[in-house]
C-alpha cells in the first residue's frame, strides 16, 4: 500500500462530492447534501482579447453565513487544461511552458481600518536617500563635460594611372542645399539612369567623390552609402549603409573624399548616399535639380537620455478632461545592455494609485503591455509579444490609443497598427500622478532616449499618426486643439521641460536624466527638401587600385558631452502622503570630469571645483500614517506548481487536483475576494460544501511567516511566533508549505538541495524531515521539462506539499506557547513560506468513522498510476470521534452486485483524527470481466461495528471507475503473450514483473545488455494480472535530458500485432493491469516470492565535488564502477551498505559532466547517475 500512501500524503486527495455533478471523472459520491459554488471557469479565462491572461483577484458569492446549514466539509476543486484557442499566453503553447508557482488565496476584509506609519527622507540626492552628501550648485567654469577622444582616419588616393571621372550635367553653385549648422544630414540618391548618363563605369570602383565648394570646415563629415531599388525619399532610411569616409573637413574650391571602401555600381541599381556634418560652416556649393532624390534634416534639438532610477513628473491636472479617448506617442531607443528587463516608460495613476494608464516597454518576458482605464478593480489592457530588434538600438515610434466607446485598444510601431484589441470599455478617471522614465512608485525604471512625447485627448488615426510622428511643429496638426501634453527635449539640463504648443505645464526631472544632442548622422525628425530640390553635384572617380598611390592619415577629435546634473528634492509632508516642495540641481562634490576614448578607456580625469553645499538626512526624517485602508489578511488555500506544457495535452475535461479547505469554512461565507491561478492554463475553480458534522469546529486561523525567506538568512527572518489561545479555542493545528526555489550555485539549493526542516514547539524540536520530494512517480507525464527531477517539497504539475501538525499535545492547557519553524542553512536558494495556525473547539463526537477516499477502484486521473485496478479495492478511513476507534464494518460493492461485508481492526486503535488505508477483500466477477470502456460504480459505506457512529452520512461514498482491458485470442485457444523488451543505453537501470490479484509474482527480469531487444513469451492462465516496470535511475526507457537513449516495452500477439504499447517516459516506474482469457490451463505459471529491488539515491546531485550516495536493497557487499559519459572507466571501489550509512564519494579532481555509478554483485544491481557541474 506504499504508492496509495505516497499519493495520499502527496496529492490531498480528501474527495467527496454531493450529488450535484460537474462531470468530474472519477468522482466519489456521498450521501447527504452538497452545495456547489463556482468561481473561476475556463470560459471567462479562454479570451483571446486578453490574451488568455490570468484569472486574477475577482469576488464570488459564497453560502450565506446565517443559512442555518452545518458543513462537515469544504473541498476546493483546482481544474486545469490547456487552451481550446490560441495559447498560454500567446507563448506558442496550448499548455504553458514552464514551471510556475501557482496559489490559491483568500482575501478577508474585516472591516477594520488601519493606516500604515511611513516616513520618508526630508531630501532625495539623485532621486535616492542619503544620509550626508555635499553638492556642487554652480561649479567654476559653468556646465561640466565628460571628453571623448575618437581617432579618424582618411585614405587619400592620387592618381598615378588611366581613371575616369563622372560630372553632373547642368551644375551650379549654390547657398541653398547646405549651411551653417550644429549639425545638418542629407540622403540622396542617384538614379540608375543618372549614373548611366554620367558616365559611370559599371563594375569599376569608385575611389573618389569629389564636391566643388566656396569653402567649407566641419567637425567631422560622414558619409555612408548602399545600392537601393528607392527612387524617391520621404523620410530617414536608416538600414544597410557602408561607411566609406569620416573625418574633419577644412577645405576651399574642391572637396576630395578618398573612400575607405570601393563602390562598385552593379549597373543597375540605384546609388543612395547619406552625407552629415558636425557644427558645419560652409558659404555654397555646386548644386543640381533633383526633385524627389533628396531630403534634408538639420539639428533642432536632442532627446532625453535615461539610465536607470531616472523620472519625469507631469502635472497630472492638465489630463483631468481625459475621458474615454486618448493618444500618447513617443520615439524610443532602448538600451541594448540593459533590456529587455521589467521597465515602465510611463505610468498615471488616481487617487488610490490604481494605474489609469501604463505601458511596459517591454517587461522581462519581452511582451509589451498597453494598460488604459480602471473600473470594476481592474484596467483594460493589450500585449503582445515584441522582439529585441523592435525596442532597443534603434528609434523606434511608439503610439498607445484607447477609444472607450468604440471599445478598442491599439499600437503602433513606426505609424503602422503592430497590435490591437476589442472589448476595452473602461474610461478614465482622474488621474493624480503621472511619470514617465518610471513607474509611479519609481519601480521599473526606463534605461534609453526618448523623444518627442506628446499626449492627445482624442484616438488619433493610423493616417495622422504617420503623417505626423516625424514633424516637431505641430502648429498645424488637424488635432492641435486635443493636445493635452507635448515634450521635445530641447531644454537645457538642469531645467524642468520647457512648455510646448497648448502645454499648460512643464515636467520636473529627478534623477539624473540629460538632454543629449542628437549626433549629426543620427538626425532623423523633419525632414525636409532643400529649396529647389538641389542635390549636391557629386563627382565620382573610379578606376582600379593599380591607378592610384594610397596613403591614410590619422586625426584625433574631442566631442564634449555635458555631464547632466543630479536633482536634489526637499520634501515636506501633506496629510497622509509627502510632497516634494523644491527641487535643485548640481554635481556630487567628487564627482569627476572624464577624458576617455571610443572603446571607454579612461585617459584622464578632473575634478568639479566649485563651493559645495552639504544636505544632511540624520535626524530629519518625515513622518506620517498614511491613508487609512481597510485591513485585509490573506490566506494561502494552497499552493500548486503548473506542469511542463510543451505537448502536454490535460484532454477535454483537464486535470482535477483537490484540496481540503474546511478549515477556512468560516471565512468562505457571503462575499468571498479569491486571487487563483495563472496564465499557463485554463483554470476552473468550484468549491463543494458537505452538509454535516465535523470532527470539531473551527475558531480562528492565525496566518503569519508568508513570504519568500532566503535561506542565508532564514533565522532572522522567519522567527518564532507566539500564538495566545482564545477563550473556546481547545485544539491547535500548525499547517505549513514550504517549496525551495533558486539553483545553480553551491548545493543548488533551494530547488534541488537536501536540507532537513523541523518544528519546534515551545524550544523542543517535536517534528524532522528531510524536503526532498519524489518527482518521478507524478501521475500527470510525460511532461515537456525536467518533470522527473526531485525537488525541494514540489513537483511540476502538482500541488505543494503541505504539513499539518497537531500541536494539541503540546500546548494543551497553556495561556500562550510558540512554533518556531528551522531549515538547515545554506547561503543560497530561497523558500516560498507559509505558516498558519488553526484553533479548534473540543470534539463535536465521541464515536464516529468517516470514509476519506475510495483509492481503488477510482476512474480519478491523480490515481491513474495505479488505477485500473486488479487487485482489492483499498479505501481510506479516519476516526472522527475522540474515542479510540477499534472496528469498524464495511458493506461495499460493484452497484448491481451483491454487496459484500468486511469488519476490519487495526493492530492498535486508531486515535481522533487518525487515518488508515484499508484493503477490502473483494472476488465478484463483475469487478475485473468485462469491457473497459464501461464505467462503472463502486460503493462503500463503513460505520463503526459497535453500532454508536453518530454521523453516518460521512461513511458513505461511492467512485466512478473502469475496469482493466481484457486481452484475448480468437476463440480464446492460446495463453501466450510475448513482453518485446527494447532496452536502452543502460540496461541495468530497467527491471520488470508481472504479479496476479493477490500482488503475488509471477515473473520478473533485468536486463544486461544495451540496446537490445529482449524476447520472453508467458503462458498464462485466466486471470487478472499486472505488469510493471521498473526503472532505478528514476528517468525511465527514454528521457529528454540524459544519455540513456530510447527503449521500450510491448505487450505482443504470438502471430503478430500488440496488446499494447507502455509509454517510455515514464519516470520512477509504469504500471499496466490486464485482464487475460484463455480456455488453456498453463502448468508453466508458478509463484515466485518477490525480492527487493535494489536503488541509488544520490545527493548533492548536481555537485560540484563530494556527492553521498544511500544504497538500499542489496543483501551483501557490493563492487561499485564510477564511469564518464564516454563509457571509460574512471574508479572502482567495493562497498558493504548498512542502514544509517552513507558512501562518500569525491568528484573534485574529476571534469564537469555526466558520470554513471553501477553496484552490483552475482544476484543484484543498480545503476544511477551524477552530474557534476
Amino acid at each position: 500500500m506504499s504508492l496509495f500512501q505516497n499519493i495520499k500524503g502527496t496529492l490531498l486527495l480528501v474527495l467527496f462530492i454531493g450529488v450535484v455533478s460537474f462531470g468530474i471523472s472519477g468522482r466519489v459520491l456521498c450521501q447527504g447534501d452538497t452545495t456547489w459554488v463556482s468561481t473561476y471557469t475556463w470560459e471567462a479565462q479562454n479570451n483571446p482579447e486578453t490574451n488568455y491572461d490570468s484569472p486574477g483577484r475577482r469576488w464570488f458569492d459564497f453560502p450565506s453565513a446565517d443559512n442555518g446549514t452545518q458543513y462537515r466539509k469544504v473541498l476546493m476543486y483546482h481544474n486545469l487544461k490547456c487552451f481550446d484557442q490560441g495559447t498560454a499566453g500567446g507563448l506558442g503553447y496550448a499548455c504553458g511552458e514552464w514551471d510556475y508557482l501557482s496559489y490559491s488565496y483568500l482575501f478577508d476584509h474585516t472591516g477594520e481600518l488601519d493606516s500604515t506609519s511611513l516616513t520618508h527622507p526630508l531630501y532625495k540626492i539623485n532621486n535616492s536617500n542619503f544620509e550626508i552628501d555635499s553638492i556642487i550648485l554652480s561649479p567654476i567654469g559653468g556646465i561640466p563635460y565628460d571628453t571623448l577622444l575618437t581617432e579618424y582616419s582618411r585614405s587619400i588616393h592620387s592618381v598615378v594611372g588611366s581613371v575616369s571621372s563622372s560630372i553632373s550635367q547642368s551644375a551650379f553653385m549654390s547657398t541653398d542645399l547646405i549651411s551653417d549648422a550644429v549639425g545638418q544630414r542629407l540622403q540622396m540618391v542617384w538614379s540608375e539612369e543618372e549614373l548611366s548618363s554620367m558616365g559611370v563605369v559599371v563594375g569599376v570602383p569608385i575611389k573618389k567623390i569629389s564636391l566643388t565648394v566656396g569653402t567649407i570646415s566641419s567637425d567631422v563629415l560622414t558619409l555612408r552609402y548602399k545600392f537601393t531599388n528607392v527612387v524617391n525619399l520621404e523620410n530617414v532610411d536608416e538600414n544597410g549603409w557602408v561607411t566609406v569616409f569620416q573625418y574633419p573637413v577644412n577645405t576651399a574650391g574642391l572637396l576630395e573624399l578618398g573612400l575607405d571602401a570601393n563602390i562598385v555600381w552593379d549597373g543597375t541599381s540605384n546609388l543612395m548616399f547619406d552625407l552629415s556634418f558636425e557644427n558645419l560652416i560652409v558659404d555654397q556649393c555646386e548644386v543640381v535639380s533633383a526633385p524627389g532624390k533628396v531630403i534634408l534634416f538639420e539639428s533642432n534639438g536632442g532627446y532625453v537620455l535615461l539610465d536607470g532610477g531616472d523620472k519625469m513628473e507631469l502635472d497630472a491636472s492638465s489630463l483631468q478632461p481625459l475621458s474615454d479617448q486618448i493618444t500618447l506617442e513617443c520615439w524610443l531607443k532602448g538600451d541594448q545592455n540593459w533590456l529587455p528587463a521589467n521597465t515602465t516608460i510611463f505610468e498615471g495613476v488616481n487617487a488610490e494609485s490604481q494605474r489609469e494608464l501604463n505601458v511596459h516597454m517591454p517587461w522581462s518576458n519581452s511582451r509589451i503591455y498597453w494598460d488604459a482605464g480602471f473600473s470594476d478593480g481592474g484596467y483594460d489592457r493589450i500585449d503582445k509579444q515584441s522582439n529585441e530588434s523592435e525596442f532597443e538600438a534603434t528609434w523606434s515610434h511608439w503610439a498607445f490609443t484607447k477609444n472607450a466607446q468604440t471599445e478598442q485598444m491599439k499600437i503602433f510601431r513606426n505609424g503602422l497598427v503592430w497590435h490591437e484589441g476589442v472589448d476595452k470599455d473602461n474610461s478614465f478617471g482622474v488621474i493624480s500622478k503621472m511619470f514617465l522614465g518610471s513607474a509611479y512608485n519609481d519601480n521599473y525604471s526606463y534605461r534609453g532616449g526618448v523623444e518627442d512625447f506628446r499626449i492627445w485627448s482624442v484616438e488619433l488615426s493610423e493616417e495622422v499618426i504617420s503623417e505626423w510622428m516625424y514633424r516637431t511643429d505641430i502648429t498645424e496638426h488637424p488635432y492641435a486643439q486635443s493636445l493635452m501634453a507635448v515634450y521635445d527635449f530641447d531644454g537645457d539640463n538642469g531645467t524642468a521641460e520647457q512648455q510646448g504648443l497648448g502645454s499648460p505645464f512643464g515636467g520636473y526631472y529627478f534623477g539624473d536624466a540629460g538632454r543629449v544632442t542628437s549626433r549629426a548622422s543620427e538626425l532623423f525628425l523633419n525632414p525636409s527638401v532643400p529649396s529647389g530640390d538641389l542635390r549636391a553635384a557629386f563627382q565620382f572617380t573610379q578606376g582600379e587600385d593599380v591607378d592610384f598611390e594610397s596613403e591614410t592619415e590619422f586625426v584625433v577629435s574631442s566631442y564634449l558631452q555635458e555631464k547632466p546634473p543630479v536633482s536634489i528634492s526637499t520634501w515636506a509632508v501633506n496629510g497622509n502622503d509627502v510632497d516634494w516642495v523644491d527641487l535643485q540641481y548640481g554635481w556630487p562634490h567628487d564627482q569627476l570630469m572624464i577624458t576617455y576614448n571610443e572603446l571607454g578607456d579612461t585617459i584622464s580625469t578632473y575634478p568639479i571645483n566649485g563651493e559645495s553645499v552639504e544636505f544632511s538626512n540624520s535626524n530629519s526624517e518625515l513622518n506620517y500614517f498614511g491613508l487609512p485602508f481597510d485591513v485585509v489578511d490573506r490566506y494561502e488555500l494552497g499552493r500548486y506548481i503548473t506542469p511542463y506544457g510543451i505537448n502536454l495535452s490535460l484532454g477535454p475535461d483537464g486535470w482535477t487536483w483537490i484540496y481540503d479547505v474546511t478549515d477556512y469554512l468560516h471565512l468562505l461565507r457571503d462575499s468571498v475576494e479569491l486571487e487563483c491561478g495563472n496564465w499557463q492554463e485554463l483554470l476552473d475553480l468550484k468549491f463543494a460544501f458537505i452538509g454535516g458534522t465535523p470532527p470539531r469546529d473551527v475558531k480562528r486561523v492565525e496566518a503569519f511567516w508568508n513570504g519568500t525567506y532566503n535561506l542565508n538568512n532564514w533565522n532572522e527572518s522567519v522567527s518564532e511566533h507566539s500564538f495566545t489561545p482564545d477563550e473556546g479555542e481547545e485544539m491547535f493545528r500548525l499547517v505549513t508549505r514550504a517549496s525551495g526555489h533558486g539553483f545553480g550555485q553551491g548545493n543548488n539549493c533551494a530547488e534541488f538541495c537536501y536540507n532537513t526542516h523541523s518544528v519546534n514547539v515551545n524550544g523542543d524540536e517535536q517534528w524532522s524531515w528531510e524536503i526532498m520530494q519524489e518527482c518521478a512517480d507524478n501521475p500527470l507525464y510525460p511532461q515537456g521539462g525536467t518533470w522527473i527531477y526531485d525537488r525541494a517539497a514540489w513537483c511540476p504539475g502538482a500541488p505543494v506539499a503541505t504539513r499539518r501538525f497537531e500541536l494539541t499535545p503540546f500546548v494543551m492547557n497553556l495561556s500562550d506557547f510558540m512554533v518556531e519553524y528551522d531549515i538547515t542553512d545554506d547561503p543560497y536558494g530561497n523558500y516560498r513560506m507559509e505558516g498558519q495556525i488553526i484553533s479548534y473547539g473540543a470534539p463535536n463526537m465521541s464515536h464516529d468513522v468517516e470514509l476519506m477516499d475510495i483509492l481503488s477502484p477510482n476512474n480519478r486521473k491523480v490515481l491513474s498510476r495505479w488505477n485500473p485496478v486488479c487487485e482489492d479495492p483499498v479505501v481510506s478511513i479516519r476516526n472522527n470521534g475522540s474515542e479510540p476507534m477499534v472496528a469498524c464494518t464495511f458493506l461495499y460493492g460493484v452497484t448491481g452486485e451483491e454487496p459484500q461485508s468486511y469488519v476490519w481492526e487495526p493492530e492498535s486503535p486508531l486515535a481522533f483524527l487518525e487515518e488508515a488505508d484499508v484493503s477490502l477483500p473483494y472476488d465478484a466477477p463483475d469487478y475485473t470481466q468485462g469491457d473497459d470502456d464501461d464505467l462503472l460504480d463502486f460503493s462503500v459505506d463503513v460505520t463503526l461495528s459497535n453500532g454508536l457512529d453518530e454521523e453516518v452520512s460521512n461513511g458513505q461514498g461511492h467512485s466512478s471507475f473502469r475496469r482493466p482491458p481484457t486481452w484475448a485470442y480468437n476463440d480464446l485457444d492460446d495463453n501466450r503473450i510475448i513482453i518485446w523488451t527494447k532496452t536502452n543505453n543502460n540496461p541495468f537501470e530497467t527491471s520488470v514483473e508481472l504479479t496476479n490479484r493477490n500482488n503475488t509474482l509471477i515473473w520478473s527480469k533485468s536486463y544486461d545488455q544495451a540496446n537490445t531487444i529482449y524476447r520472453d513469451t508467458l503462458e498464462l492462465n485466466a486471470g487478472c494480472y499486472r505488469f510493471t516496470v521498473k526503472d532505478a535511475d528514476d528517468d525511465g526507457l527514454e528521457f529528454w535530458a540524459n544519455n540513456d537513449g530510447g527503449g521500450y516495452v510491448r505487450f505482443k500477439k504470438v502471430a503478430g500485432g500488440n496488446f499494447s504499447n507502455l509509454e517510455s517516459d515514464f519516470g520512477k516506474s509504469i504500471s499496466q493491469a490486464f485482464r487475460f482469457e484463455t480456455n488453456l490451463i498453463s502448468a508453466v505459471e508458478e509463484e515466485v516470492a518477490i525480492v527487493e529491488t535494489p536503488s541509488i539515491t544520490v545527493f548533492p546531485n548536481p555537485t560540484k565535488g563530494i556527492v553521498k550516495l544511500s544504497v538500499v536493497g542489496f543483501k551483501e557487499s557490493v563492487d561499485w564502477v564510477l564511469r564518464n559519459s564516454l563509457g571509460q572507466q574512471i574508479d572502482t571501489g567495493n562497498y558493504t551498505p548498512s542502514e544509517g550509512y552513507l558512501l562518500n564519494l569525491d568528484l573534485s579532481n574529476h571534469g564537469s559532466g555526466m558520470y554513471s555509478i553501477v553496484f552490483s554483485n552475482e544476484n543484484q544491481s543498480a545503476v544511477s547517475w551524477i552530474i557534476r557541474d
